[in-house]
């Protein structure tokens, strides 16, 4: 065991060493084809953003701010929980679920060990917020903002990741409307990242009829495990490029648009809030460890607790 966990670690360092590399190159790369004839007539003529429809909705609604939150709130427990599972780490609880009132079923409960307990608790709150956040979306014209409205947005797009490499920022006001770049990748991220997580969660979990179970194929067991494990490194690379983004493009405007709804570039409110509800994802991380989860589960399940190991 300390050898493969000796490996691993030889494999992610070489891993982030290439991946550094690589993007000092991609960098350098960057700024050399911005600065040639060609590259700088594509980015006059793709300056990186495509205008949203007219009549769109400006600005960032409460609901848009408290889905926000929630949405990596519950996402932090997601992956946490998911990592736990692929670790295979020996639960210290198994749950298994009430089989009585509205939810009795013909089929015995499953077993389940705390930490994919845990991981289905959380992703039934992550997917109520989405739905949530969805219909409001729709309701509300915020949609057009988010969703590409034409080919345009694929060049602009490109332009704007060229201006992100060359570290030359390309100009945003995403009170009014997102960069080309943006708006693939946060529509990616909503409407086929996150019901393809849906998907195959469904298809690993116990709620899969085992009738439509398959070891092979577009569902089957290990092609449904791959495509759940790359969405979920997706959404860590994707939250840590966004954050970084976030506080690096402009930090007390983009923090005062989402987390206080004002467009100010100024006042450090929306930080400040940005940072209490740091604190409070802190304190439930803390807090909401696999101890109290299995108290949680006790509440409302069958808990057979597993005695600790010896040291």
């Amino acid at each position: 065991m300390p050898d493969a966990r000796l490996r691993r670690r030889r494999v992610l360092v070489v891993a982030a060493a290439v991946a550094l590399l690589a993007l000092a190159a991609a960098v350098l790369l960057a700024r050399w084809w911005r600065d040639t004839t060609t590259g700088a007539a594509f980015l006059t003529d793709y300056p990186g953003t495509v205008a949203p429809p007219p009549g769109a909705p400006e600005g960032f609604p409460a609901w848009l701010s408290w889905t926000h939150y929630l949405n990596a709130f519950f996402l932090l427990f997601i992956v946490s929980s998911g990592l736990h599972i692929r670790s295979r780490t020996r639960p210290i609880a198994f749950v298994t679920r009430r089989n009585r009132g509205p939810l009795r079923t013909t089929r015995p409960p499953q077993r389940l060990g705390i930490h994919t307990w845990w991981h289905l608790v959380v992703v039934a709150l992550w997917v109520a917020t989405g739905l949530v956040y969805v219909v409001l979306l729709l309701a509300s014209g915020h949609w057009a903002r988010l969703l590409p409205t034409e080919w345009a947005v694929v060049p602009n797009a490109f332009s704007a990741g060229v201006q992100y490499l060359s570290l030359d920022w390309p100009a945003h006001d995403s009170w009014r409307s997102y960069n080309s770049l943006q708006v693939l990748f946060y529509s990616a991220t909503v409407f086929v990242a996150a019901p393809l997580a849906l998907l195959t969660g469904l298809r690993l979990s116990p709620v899969w009829p085992r009738g439509w179970m398959r070891a092979t194929g577009l569902l089957g067991d290990v092609t449904a495990r791959r495509t759940h494990a790359w969405v979920l490194w997706y959404y860590l690379a994707f939250t840590a490029v966004h954050v970084g983004l976030v506080l690096l493009t402009g930090m007390r405007e983009n923090l005062n648009g989402m987390y206080a709804g004002v467009e100010d570039a100024t006042s450090w409110l929306g930080f400040a809030v940005f940072a209490a509800s740091t604190l409070v994802m802190v304190a439930a991380w803390v807090l909401l460890r696999p101890p109290a989860q299995t108290s949680i589960a006790e509440r409302v399940a069958d808990v057979r607790r597993l005695p600790t190991p010896p040291a």
